[in-house]
């Protein structure tokens, strides 16, 4: 991925008159000029130790490999136990000068933290300490210290239900203190220079153009993109995996922008920065730039706003109070107005809200829908649960009826194709008789389809209902929804769940990067492009 020889000529046009990367937060322009003309160097280390290695359940643990700190690769991390005082060690097997360090955080971040520095890794020199940490990318700079090892030091976790976790440490030094020592793009060769790291801050983008409209008869082949994270869809990680979805076969992207309210009692509707334990919300010129690349690449887009609770509680278990509807209309509203003056193709005015789509509350949807209409000009949609699509009496209000269709298949953890065909002709069938019950013409969308990579994934599909892994099932389910649905002619498309814009390690979720699901969904999207006569530019 960090390899890609093609030409960026979609980043070009992107990047014209707009600054896209720039130093870490704290970094000044200056500093940042210095560290890129050869100011400084990354300082090698030679070996790394940890204090712990997270153990928990789930397969989300990364490998016990301290190494991952110092290779270079912003997809491999180090993740600690559940508790505070944590630390890693870097040795540099000799004395250096170091005057800066840069930590990419991932979501486990610490708020606060120190630097130490020792020559005998005995006696430890408190040179650094940071009281608010953010998360993200962050910079330390101090005045220059010669040390033979140095310790990041965790004085107290972000979250107290996790432990800490790092994607990388770069010590950086003085080039001419530093004989021997090399800029990190001589170390690391695919990798940017110094302060161009993951961290981005994105000026105001010109929208570019439509590839066109999604077309009545046009089969969406689609998959879920989604980020928790302020600045990630700005980076040019995510860049590079949207490419990499357009040569899967992916022609459309639903591209997730998630609010919060603290609970169910709550009406106060709101974007988090930084993200809490439940994840955050990107900025508004990072979700830009992710449609301005998409649309560079000639994908289309479906702007999907979500929201999310912060204590935890399930979106659809949400019963509106007073005053609640007036708030989400205001942040459903906002997104319209992004989506209209991007240029996308689909809107989605809301995502598995089955406790405020009940009869009592049709007349508020449909008011926010005449409204949305009047700020959007493009075709809208709306994201219901699977068990909640057919109780929405005002689907004729809307183009495309949007089903997240994580339907039970078998009660058989072991089923195989033939019985998740039939499980899928069960549940395209009922779908079907309820359509011309209520004499609804408005074709469905499947605005989120997903399975976990474990045995049993067809019974529950939300949850990874076991902890053996079983991608073969995975994949199976995905070919059985694809030969079922694709020939059904009331059915326009799926938008698969989902990727991330930057890699992740792989885990026995309901990811598809790297998985035997993905060659499945490349080998059908491309079918259905072809049967479908589109273009595969």
């Amino acid at each position: 991925m960090t390899n890609d020889p093609r030409p960026a000529t979609a980043g070009q046009r992107l990047r014209r008159g707009v600054v896209l990367l720039v130093c870490a937060a704290a970094v000044t322009s200056a500093s940042c000029a210095k560290a890129q003309t050869g100011g400084l160097v990354y300082l090698k280390v030679q070996d790394v130790r940890v204090s712990s290695f997270d153990d928990s359940p789930g397969g989300w643990a990364p490998p016990a490999n301290p190494q991952a700190l110092a290779d270079g690769d912003l997809k491999t991390r180090w993740s600690s136990k559940a508790e505070n005082g944590q630390w890693v060690v870097f040795n540099f097997g000799r004395p250096k000068v170091v005057s800066s360090v840069v930590l990419h955080w991932e979501r486990a971040f610490a708020l606060s933290y120190a630097l130490d520095f020792s020559n005998d890794g005995r006696a430890w020199k408190r040179v650094y300490e940071k009281k608010q940490g953010q998360g993200g990318t962050e910079r330390a700079t101090f005045k220059p210290t010669t040390a033979a090892t140095m310790r990041v030091y965790v004085l107290k976790r972000g979250n107290e239900q996790w432990g800490v976790s790092l994607w990388e440490v770069e010590p950086y030094g003085p080039a001419d203190k530093n004989p021997g020592d090399k800029p990190l793009s001589e170390v690391f060769p695919w990798r940017s220079s110094p302060m161009e790291q993951e961290t981005v801050v994105i000026s105001a983008e010109k929208p570019l153009p439509s590839p066109g409209p999604i077309a009545p008869t046009e089969f969406q082949r689609g998959v879920n993109y989604t980020s928790w994270h302020e600045t990630e869809l700005g980076m040019p990680a995510s860049d590079q995996i949207l490419r990499y979805l357009k040569d899967k076969g992916v022609g459309h992207v639903a591209i997730l922008v998630t609010w919060f309210q603290t609970d169910t009692d709550s009406t106060d509707i709101h974007p988090l920065r930084p993200e809490g334990p439940r994840g955050g919300t990107p900025t508004d010129n990072a979700l830009r730039h992710s449609i301005n690349m998409a649309h560079s690449l000639g994908l289309k887009v479906m702007l999907k706003p979500h929201l999310d609770l912060e204590d935890g509680t399930y979106r659809g278990d949400l019963f509106p109070k007073k005053g609640w509807f007036s708030s989400y209309a205001k942040f459903i509203k906002l997104y319209a107005r992004m989506a209209k003056d991007f240029n996308v193709e689909m809107f989605c005015v809301g995502v598995e809200l089955k406790g405020a789509t009940t009869w009592e509350q049709e007349k508020n949807w449909r008011e926010l829908i005449h409204d949305v209409r009047k700020i959007y000009p493009g075709p809208l949609t709306y994201a219901s649960n699977w068990d909640e699509y057919y109780n929405i009496a005002w689907w004729d209000a809307l183009d495309y009826i949007g089903i997240d269709a994580y339907f039970p298949l078998t009660d058989n953890y072991d089923a195989q194709l033939p019985a998740l065909e039939s499980g899928w002709k069960v549940r395209a069938d009922e779908i079907e008789a309820w359509l011309q019950k209520k004499g609804l013409k408005s074709p469905v969308i499947f605005t989120e389809v997903g399975y976990p990579s474990v045995k049993g994934a067809n019974v529950q599909p939300w949850v990874e209902i076991s902890d053996v892994p079983d991608r073969r099932g995975q994949a199976d389910c995905f070919s059985a929804a694809f030969e079922v649905l694709s020939k059904r002619p009331w059915f326009r498309g799926f938008y698969w769940w989902h990727y991330f814009p930057r890699d992740r390690p792989i885990v026995e979720d309901l990811t598809i990067r790297g998985k035997l699901s993905e060659e499945v969904l490349t080998n059908w999207f491309k079918k259905l492009s072809k049967n479908k006569g589109e273009s595969q530019k």
